[in-house]
Order: C-alpha cells, then sequence, then structure tokens
C-alpha cells in the first residue's frame, strides 16, 4: 500500500477519518494544560484536522506549528481559527522536515505510517528535538490491522525501538483516553538528552583507571537509577563521553552523579 498524499486526500474526501476525534485528544489536551511556558516550540505531525494545534493556540501557545502530506484538512483547521498563523501550516514529508523543536506531540501519527518506517520515524523525531526536549503523546496498545492504517501494536514492539536512540522513555497505560479507545492506548514520554556538559579530566581519568584494571564500578545517574558492571568501552558520540558496560548499558558521562568502585 502507497501511503502517500493521494491517499491520504482520498480519505479526506471521501470522509474515511475514523482517527478524527471532532476535538482535542483528552490525554494530550491535558498535558497542554500543564504546560506553562507558552513560548515553547511544539511540532504536531500528521496533524491532520489539528484539534490539538487549535486548542494550543487558543490556551495561548505561539509556537505550535502542523505539519501534514496534504494541505485538505488545514482548510477545516482555518475554517474554524482563522487566526491560525497559515505560515505554521507545512505541507510536506514529516521525514524531510527539520527541527528543531521543544515538543513533539504524538496523536495517531505513528499508527498511520506503514510499520517498517517505526525505526526512522523514532530516529527522526530524536534529530527534531532540540536537547531536553519531549516526545509525548498516545501510541495504540492494541492490534488493529495488519494490512492498513491504523496499524497497532503493544509496549513490547514499541520499546526497543524507542530505547535504542532516546535514554529516558516512559510508555505507561493511559488513564484519561477517550470511552472508545480506554484501556487500548499508552501514554508516551521520550525525553532527548540534555546538552553534554563537559566532565572534570580527573574524574575521566578515574574511568580509563577502571576500565584498564577491570574494576566493577558502581553509578548511580541523575534520574536516582544506579547500573553496575565493568567498563566494557570508552567512547564518543554526538559530541559526548560515554561509557559501555560488559551488561551493555550504555550511559553518558555527564549523566553521572556518583562514581564508585564496586568491590
Amino acid at each position: 500500500m502507497d501511503l502517500d498524499r493521494t491517499f491520504w486526500e482520498g480519505r479526506y474526501h471521501t470522509g474515511e477519518t475514523g482517527w478524527d476525534l471532532g476535538g482535542p485528544s483528552t490525554p494530550l489536551k491535558e498535558y497542554l494544560d500543564q504546560l506553562a511556558n507558552k513560548d515553547l516550540k511544539i511540532l504536531i505531525p500528521g496533524g491532520g484536522r489539528a484539534w490539538e494545534a487549535e486548542y494550543a493556540h487558543r490556551q495561548g501557545f505561539r509556537n505550535v506549528f502542523v505539519i501534514d502530506l496534504t494541505d485538505a484538512p488545514f482548510k477545516d483547521l482555518l475554517s474554524r481559527c482563522p487566526d491560525f498563523p497559515k505560515d505554521h501550516l507545512i505541507v510536506g514529508d514529516f521525514f524531510q522536515h527539520e527541527g528543531p523543536y521543544d515538543r513533539i506531540l504524538e496523536q495517531t501519527f505513528f499508527c498511520a505510517l506503514d510499520p517498517a518506517l517505526r525505526e526512522r520515524y523514532v530516529a527522526h523525531m530524536h534529530k527534531l528535538l532540540k536537547p531536553g526536549g519531549k516526545l509525548v503523546g498516545v501510541l495504540f496498545n492494541d492490534t488493529l490491522n495488519t494490512d492498513r492504517p491504523p496499524f497497532g501494536g503493544f509496549k513490547a514492539d514499541y520499546a526497543p525501538i524507542f530505547h535504542r536512540h532516546f535514554a529516558n522513555v516512559s510508555m505507561e497505560p493511559c488513564h484519561n483516553s477517550i470511552k472508545p479507545r480506554a484501556g487500548r492506548e499508552l501514554w508516551l514520554c521520550a525525553v532527548k538528552e540534555p546538552a553534554y556538559v563537559p566532565i572534570d579530566c580527573n574524574l575521566y581519568d578515574r574511568y580509563e583507571s577502571a576500565a584498564t584494571l577491570r574494576q566493577r564500578v558502581r553509578l548511580t545517574l541523575a534520574n536516582g537509577s544506579t547500573c553496575e558492571g565493568l567498563i566494557a568501552d570508552l567512547f564518543h558520540r554526538d559530541k559526548a563521553e560515554w561509557l559501555r558496560l560488559d551488561t551493555g548499558a550504555e550511559v553518558r558521562l555527564d549523566r553521572v552523579a556518583k562514581f564508585e568502585l564496586a568491590g
């Protein structure tokens, strides 16, 4: 199936828009309600009729952008909300779009893509975010379809893909889904690592010494979690210094709050 612009324009033309809730998604509405910073730069990919974009705009968010393969649903948005900035409505390919953004809101876009593109989706989301930025929204926790959108899946399917690109990912059952989707959605929050802060040279020397002497280390991370093992490798990635333990765990060095020998 070629899920291109023609396909989606056809769905709008025939009214086959079962994903359209006729209003903002409750989980995303409540997420927006608790954001105090109205200057956040927000992207809504595959935004369709953009109910969440309209809601955010009416709540005073000034930098909300929507991208979709077709402008067909944008006409509906502008009829409801004529003062929404027209230059914030982007017609184009998400995978060719450039950022950066503080927040990206996920609402039915993931499930509209061919599942073969999921790895590419997550990698591009990571690229589009600013350091410290967040991808948030809902993913279906249900089988759905295998031959046409919406495509489904479960946490066990999604988590490995997201963890390959984001160090900090949570997926929990949605507590505020609309009734038809209750028990069938996960709330996603994937956080891009903040900008790297170089560590002290003496501390780096301690890592190198522990790696050379094959000393077991215990690391307490900034988020409170801990990990333990032998340092198998010290390396650079994305202009930051990392270590890899013999367990396979990879840790960016500036995220270590406490380093000690485990004995």
